[in-house]
Order: structure tokens, then C-alpha cells, then sequence
């Protein structure tokens, strides 16, 4: 059983959390208008396997980022912008296939996304790759490459070695029914995955979108049931529940000021994953991942400059 006041037991390993996933662009909309009256865009780096990582390696753990882009320009500008982060771009694959895409129309509400996939599902299970999921603590799994029967297949085979190699496995349960195709039933895809996983942490709408509305803890029960044992659901402004194996337990938001919510899931799973691999007791890390999310919630943007995590559960929220 799962204590709060221990720390989590996790393997010698040179990396803290190894993040498979995608990288992307998001094109957005200049204005508030209609696609058919605004034609100007913006190309922004998008991807939250990477945002992940460069969030951690900023609080003070170590990070790598597995994914695919293109040969193009898109490849390039995405690229640059990893190493400029100080993110390890070794396990970046690069195929001939264009760098995918995301087109969003800017909103006062929930944005509807165009997807242009090309080069995200073409990763490949290297030689370098198995080696990484074999020396890292954690193997972070975002959605978007089970969307596809390609990547699917890397992820599955990545699962299988890292269960071999005793590596905690977290997964981003965030299920886009506009990323699979017509004939695959992405929702089984999504629920198998949970159940192979060790840490899911749904929001509210994640867990709706697989489970149908619920009560969150009968939607907690829900994960559990699928064989997952750590479920982190977090509420928006009600805050948070924990449920390791079925014991749940209430945490409200240590959110003050709210700027912009663009990442804020992100930001909690780093300062989990950061304060679990740095030996912190389970307790202190979930009080490490609310504090990431609230500080980031001060910000526009999805990655925001933060401190070493020494310094962030010492210091109150920005004023």
C-alpha cells in the first residue's frame, strides 16, 4: 500500500522522466473572427510531452523529450526552440513526412482544433530510444501517439520494456476523438492504456470524455478499476483529489491569482514527477505539483520561467 508520509520507491536511473509524445506546431488565429473573415497566423511551438520536460528541468530534475518532426522548416524552428529551452534533443527523430500541425481559431472559450498529422506517429523504437526507457525513473505517455496504429505500436512495445525494466509508467489520459480515424475505437485504445499504466492524472473533462459524466469519485473508481493505482484527478478551482488504490484524500488549490490556464496539468504533473525523483516524501511532491501549477497560473502561456523547486516550496506565489 501507497503511504503519503513515504517516499516513492523508484530505480537508480540517470534521467528522472523520459517523455514520449509529440511536438507540433500551433498555427493560431491573429483575431477573435471567423476563419472565413481572418486569414493571419501565427506559428507557435506546441506539445505537451515537451512542455513537461522543460518544466522539470527548470525545478531541477532531469529530463529527455522522445518524439518526431519533420525535415522542414517546421522540423527546424521546433528543434531550436528545445535547445534554446536547454531540452536533450538526442531521442528528436526526424522523418520525411512534414511536421504536424495544429490550426486553432483564437477564442474567448473552448477552441476548436484543426489537426494536420504527418511526422508525430512516424517515431521509430531506436536502438537509443529502448536504451533511454531502460536508464530513466519514469516513462511519461501523452495521447497522441496511441491515435495512431504506427506510433501505437512503438508505445506498446516501449510499455513492455519498461515494465521489464522497472520503470514507473504515467500517462496523460486526454482523449481528442478528432485524432483517430473513423474505424478505430479510440476509447478502448485510451482505456487499455490506463490499465497498463501506473499514475493517471485525468481532469474532470478528461475522465468525462472517457467515462461519460460522473461524480469525480465515481469516476476515480472508474480508473481503478481499469488497473490503474494512482489516480491524481485534479478540479479546476476545487482543487484536487488523490486516490492511491481506492484512499482518497482532498487537497484544495493553493491557486491565489489566475491568469491563464494554459498548462496548468502540465505544470502539476512536473512538480509531482520532480519532487517523487528528487526523494521527496509523496505527500511533499503532490504539495510540490499544486504549488507548479498555481505559480504557472500567474502567467500567460503554457511554460513559464520557473524557479528550482527548493526555492518554490519555500516562497510564496507571485505578487
Amino acid at each position: 500500500m501507497v503511504r503519503l508520509d513515504q517516499p516513492f520507491m523508484l530505480k537508480a536511473a540517470s534521467t528522472d522522466v523520459l517523455s514520449i509524445g509529440e511536438i507540433l506546431i500551433d498555427m493560431i488565429s491573429d483575431s477573435y473572427q471567423a476563419l472565413t473573415e481572418n486569414n493571419g497566423f501565427h506559428a507557435y511551438f506546441g506539445g505537451s510531452p515537451a512542455n513537461l520536460c522543460m518544466n522539470i528541468n527548470r525545478l531541477g530534475g532531469k529530463a529527455k523529450l522522445a518524439a518526431c518532426v519533420g525535415e522542414d522548416r517546421f522540423g527546424d524552428f521546433l528543434i531550436h526552440h528545445l535547445k534554446h529551452q536547454k531540452v536533450d534533443t538526442s531521442l528528436v527523430q526526424r522523418s520525411q513526412v512534414s511536421t504536424s500541425m495544429v490550426i486553432v481559431n483564437k477564442s474567448k472559450g473552448s477552441p476548436i482544433p484543426i489537426f494536420y498529422r504527418g511526422s508525430d506517429y512516424r517515431i521509430v523504437l531506436t536502438e537509443e530510444l529502448k536504451a533511454a526507457i531502460q536508464d530513466t525513473k519514469i516513462m511519461h505517455i501523452s495521447s497522441w501517439p496511441l491515435s495512431h496504429r504506427l506510433s501505437r505500436a512503438v508505445i506498446y512495445e516501449a510499455v513492455a520494456l519498461a515494465k521489464q525494466s522497472d520503470v514507473i509508467i504515467g500517462f496523460d489520459p486526454n482523449y481528442h476523438p478528432g485524432l483517430w480515424e473513423e474505424y478505430e475505437d479510440g476509447l478502448s485504445v485510451m482505456k487499455e492504456m490506463v490499465s497498463q499504466s501506473d499514475i493517471v492524472k485525468p481532469s474532470e473533462d478528461d475522465a468525462e470524455r472517457l467515462f461519460g459524466k460522473d461524480t469525480p469519485e465515481n469516476q476515480i473508481n472508474k480508473f481503478h478499476a481499469l488497473g490503474c493505482p494512482i489516480v491524481l484527478m485534479t478540479l479546476g478551482k476545487d482543487g484536487a483529489i488523490v486516490s492511491f488504490e481506492g484512499e482518497k484524500t482532498y487537497y484544495q488549490t493553493e491557486a491565489s491569482t489566475v491568469v491563464d490556464t494554459t498548462g496548468a496539468g502540465d505544470a502539476f504533473w512536473s512538480g509531482f514527477y520532480t519532487g517523487i525523483t528528487q526523494g521527496l516524501l509523496i505527500e511533499e511532491a503532490l504539495y510540490l505539483g499544486f504549488k507548479t501549477s498555481a505559480y504557472k497560473l500567474q502567467f500567460t502561456g503554457a511554460v513559464v520561467d520557473l524557479p528550482n523547486y527548493h526555492q518554490l516550496l519555500e516562497k510564496e506565489p507571485h505578487r
